[in-house]
């Protein structure tokens, strides 16, 4: 068995050293969408919103049907920028207004940053949110060789306006790299970025490793006068969907899926697509009513976007890519989005310094229990602590912990349970449908529509209700839940289950105490776009090189470390287990010494050899020694020392001759046969 683990692990280095040291490193591809919801894709089990390039690109690849980021926007590209939990880099409350001066530190190195270092050539689509008060808080200042996108939290799908509902604040806000981008208004905004990103990927040297984001608006909101956009050809498609806000999302969804497939298109037209990683992922959960509601559909998991429940941070996500050893399947390994980091780096070759105060909640390297599904590297995930919002949610080795929520409990239910009176396509249309993508095509014969049952049988969620549920109001006290019996958060287990309760709650509290301060900062009047011409801009002046040294300075006296991985039992009973074990430990040996004694196999002593007829053993000081008559002969096995039978005819049993000569003992062994 240890051959074999050494073999495989030699193996995985062996093609992963091969990738990049031959310069093969692989193109990577991240498009991620903004509020989708986890039953807002075919590929968990709705025909409601057909999304076959999304669907092909998971069943050819491997769904991962236990990904899980923050609750909100900004914290999850703070995570996937910097492989840390958001409490480790103080952006773990709500998500930065555009006219607040606050970003993600510079003193985090972000992904693009590592990536560059490496030789590749990095691009930024779409959305950044981490900040932009300052000009060195923007995409092209922090490692990226291109941006062509928006710097705030949303934008109107088609004039690329930003209407802060907290101020009112209006400004345009689309960017080529640095400068401000006008040619692009009035096209509608997922078409653009698929525009974008084709053309980079078309310019692009395949020689020359690429690393691409592609951060879509859809399926989020615009602004909220008019809050859910589609081109009207694409809404028309929807009208067996009975509700309207509900059939303009799935249009919404629709050109997203679209740019998946353009994406996918252009990769393999440019021959770069057998070498290449594309992953799809959500930020968060779907908003289904409340601010910024788009009409996404959690459905069955509870709750929604900005609370502590699975509907906000298990989130839809597949990867795909030739790379994989093991694919086509269902991954129910706990991922994070913080992992990415450090995943693709591990593939890309990149050695990745160790955070001072790194820990368990943090980034983990995945890609070989992805590639040959060998395990689950990671047995802890830290949802989000706000100690502004007042809630916690975290989970570990199937326990989820739960303490107070958000917006008093409006956002704990289940919601987005589709009509069923609306016709919906068939199976085997829908199948048809993904069969019928470039993505499937690629796949040749190997992806069938059995294999699609299987796949879309097994990544559903299913709710088993108990017969006799205890319900969770976290307001009044914290929750624990069997999160993989009880996927649905039905039934509070605390009561049922005290010690693991408790257990939580003290790992909990320790994340707690020793989490970053948030970084956020109230809103700056002088970021008003009416102070800069219309449009949302960086208005503070960058600092210097000094005051950054002295920022980082500070901030690693003012807050402790985070500690590393710890054991999983409580302090309190955790020098109890240990005095148990080491007790065991010294009886297991006595009794061995014991048995070996009465078996008068070993005697550790100084000794002479016996002249004795078959002598078997004799152990001295000058170490071990025996034979089997003088003709016998010996391999130095132990097995010689056992059991071996004599061939002389008149010995039968085993006798201990001992003599004393002073303070020297001897033993010796005869076998004698009346």
């Amino acid at each position: 068995m240890k051959s074999i683990f050494v073999l495989t692990t030699v193996l995985v280095l062996t093609t992963c050293n091969t990738l990049y040291e031959s310069g093969q490193k692989p193109h990577i591809v991240i498009i991620m969408a903004d509020d989708m919801g986890w039953n807002d894709v075919g590929f968990h089990g709705s025909n409601q919103i057909p999304t076959p390039n999304i669907d092909a690109l998971a069943y050819g690849g491997i769904i991962l049907n236990r990904h899980y980021t923050a609750p909100m926007c900004t914290p999850s590209r703070a995570a996937i920028m910097t492989g840390r939990n958001p409490i480790s880099v103080g952006m773990q409350h709500y998500v930065i207004d555009s006219d607040e001066p606050w970003g993600l530190g510079l003193d985090q190195k972000i992904m693009p940053e590592y990536f560059r270092e490496a030789g590749y050539r990095t691009h930024l689509v779409g959305k950044w949110h981490l900040g932009f008060f300052a000009q060195q808080y923007t995409p092209t200042m922090r490692g990226f060789d291109s941006h062509v996108g928006y710097l705030g939290p949303f934008i109107d799908f088609w004039d690329f306006s930003n209407k802060m509902s907290s101020t009112n604040y209006t400004g345009y806000d689309m960017r080529h790299n640095l400068a401000v981008d006008y040619d692009a208004n009035g096209t509608y905004a997922t078409d653009h970025f698929t525009d974008a990103a084709s053309r980079i990927i078309d310019k692009h040297n395949p020689s020359e490793p690429l690393f691409l984001m592609v951060n879509h608006l859809a399926p989020h909101t615009g602004n909220d006068n008019d809050p859910l956009q589609a081109p009207e050809e694409r809404i028309k498609k929807f009208e067996h969907i009975s509700d309207e806000n509900r059939r303009i999302y799935a249009a919404m969804v629709s050109k997203l899926d679209d740019s998946v497939g353009a994406i996918f298109k252009s990769l393999r037209a440019k021959n770069m697509i057998q070498n290449s990683i594309i992953l799809f992922i959500s930020d968060n959960g779907a908003p289904s009513f409340g601010l910024h509601s788009n009409s996404g559909s959690n459905f069955p998991l509870r709750g929604q976007k900005n609370s502590p429940w699975e509907g906000a941070t298990r989130n839809v996500a597949a990867i795909w890519s030739p790379l994989l050893e093991e694919r086509q399947r269902v991954s129910n390994q706990y991922i994070h989005i913080s992992d990415w980091l450090p995943t693709f780096a591990s593939i890309a070759g990149i050695r990745l310094p160790q955070a001072r105060n790194s820990s368990e909640v943090d980034g983990v390297d995945q890609w070989e229990a992805l590639s040959y599904d060998t395990g689950y590297p990671r047995r802890v995930i830290l949802n989000m602590i706000d100690e502004i919002f007042g809630y916690s949610s975290y989970m570990e080795n199937g326990f989820k912990y739960v303490n107070g929520t958000t917006g008093g409990g409006n956002f704990d239910g289940w919601y987005g349970q589709l009509n069923n009176e609306d016709p919906h396509p068939s199976d085997e249309e829908y199948i048809k449908t993904v069969l019928e993508t470039e993505i499937a095509q690629l796949s040749g014969d190997v992806l069938s529509s059995e294999l699609i049952k299987h796949l879309r049988k097994h990544s559903r969620v299913v709710c088993h209700k108990p017969l006799h549920p205890t319900t969770c109001n976290p307001l009044k006290r914290a929750c624990l839940f069997d999160i993989v019996n009880d996927p649905c958060e039905l039934n509070d287990i605390s009561a049922r289950e005290p010690f693991k309760f408790r257990e939580l709650r003290t790992k909990v509290e320790t994340l707690r105490r020793l989490a970053k301060k948030p970084r956020n900062k109230p809103h700056d009047p002088a970021g008003n776009p009416a102070n800069h011409g219309g449009v949302w801009t960086w208005w503070r002046k960058d600092i210097s090189a000094q005051e950054l040294a002295d920022i980082r300075a500070d901030e690693s006296e003012r807050y402790p470390e985070i500690p590393p991985p710890h054991s999983s039992l409580p302090e309190d009973v955790q020098l109890t287990v240990t005095i148990t074990i080491v007790v065991v430990g010294i009886l297991f040996v006595m009794g061995a010494l014991v048995y070996m004694s009465n078996k008068n196999v070993l005697r550790i002593c100084r000794s002479t050899k016996s002249k004795q007829t078959a002598t078997i053993s004799t152990i001295g000081s000058a170490g071990l020694s025996h034979s089997v008559d003088d003709s016998s002969s010996s391999d130095g096995k132990l097995s010689d020392v056992f059991g071996q039978a004599s061939s002389s005819s008149n010995q039968k049993d085993l006798t201990n001759n001992y003599k004393r000569h002073g303070s020297r003992c001897e033993y010796t062994y005869v076998l004698k046969i009346s």
